[in-house]
């Protein structure tokens, strides 16, 4: 003879109301301490247990809003594998949320094994600066120490048998400094010829030519190393050679000008 579908409900006498009273225990060791599920508030409290990338136990946590949390930060014991996700931006907005985040920015490789990421400068109004919106600018005092280091020699003398008399001016880098901007601004009230150069090294002795200029009657004043771009080193050395080629003594007026840095 089959079951009779009776449809009987299940009433329980522990209960005053006789309802069934559910309990989700341990199944392994139900009357352990803190094996059966507590509800309070009309929740279930559940604490959510997953594998974590070496296949140990951890618990899942949320953010104050709810969110999953994820960490991106790598830590040789705690997080070797860390998060990794993209970046997104949001459209310009007056009030930007989450149905405005739907930008993904875009980035180049660089130089020094790194990646640039995209970016635009506007000014505060969000325009782009071209050439009928350019960027407002103004000057600063240099961060650096100006360096202008004169030497006159006096008397230098004429040509003698076919051989110049030629006097040095030389400057040595600060310790712990670079020197940008190298140029170097001379005059005599005769003919002579003035050479930029820059020692090759740290203690070389050898130098290599910067620039040549040569004066004139109408032009007794000259400007060297205009464009010399790269920085100097410390201790490494600067001279200006200065040749009397006129037939009389001159004076020969020299100074070396630049700006040190700590690099």
């Amino acid at each position: 003879m089959s079951d009779y579908d009776s449809q009987l409900p299940v009433r329980s006498k522990q209960d005053a109301d006789e309802r069934v009273l559910i309990k989700i225990q341990d199944g392994q060791d139900p009357g352990g301490v803190d094996k059966t599920m507590e509800v309070s508030e009309k929740k279930a409290h559940v604490r959510n247990f997953s594998k974590d990338s070496d296949g140990n136990d951890q618990e899942q946590l949320l953010s104050q809003e709810g969110h999953s949390l994820t960490n991106g930060d790598y830590d040789a014991t705690n997080n070797k594998r860390p998060s990794s996700q993209g970046l997104i931006a949001s459209v310009r907005d007056a009030a930007p949320g989450e149905t405005t985040m739907n930008q993904r920015p875009t980035a180049v490789d660089g130089d020094d094994d790194k990646t640039a990421l995209d970016v635009a400068i506007s000014d505060s109004n969000g325009n782009r600066i071209d050439q009928n919106n350019p960027l407002a600018t103004y000057s600063v005092d240099n961060p650096g120490v100006e360096i202008e280091d004169g030497k006159l020699d006096e008397d230098v003398t004429k040509k003698t048998g076919g051989v110049v008399t030629t006097v040095t001016h030389e400057y040595t880098v600060t310790a712990a400094k670079e020197l940008r901007k190298l140029s170097a601004s001379c005059s005599s009230a005769g003919l002579a010829k003035f050479v930029l150069q820059v020692e090759d090294g740290v203690g070389a002795g050898t130098y290599t030519i910067k620039d040549i200029q040569f004066n004139s009657t109408s032009n007794p004043n000259v400007v060297l190393g205009v464009k010399i771009p790269a920085p100097i080193a410390a201790g490494v050395k600067v001279q200006v050679l200065k040749s009397n080629l006129d037939n009389g003594d001159t004076d020969l007026w020299s100074i070396i000008n630049g700006v040190e840095v700590t690099p």
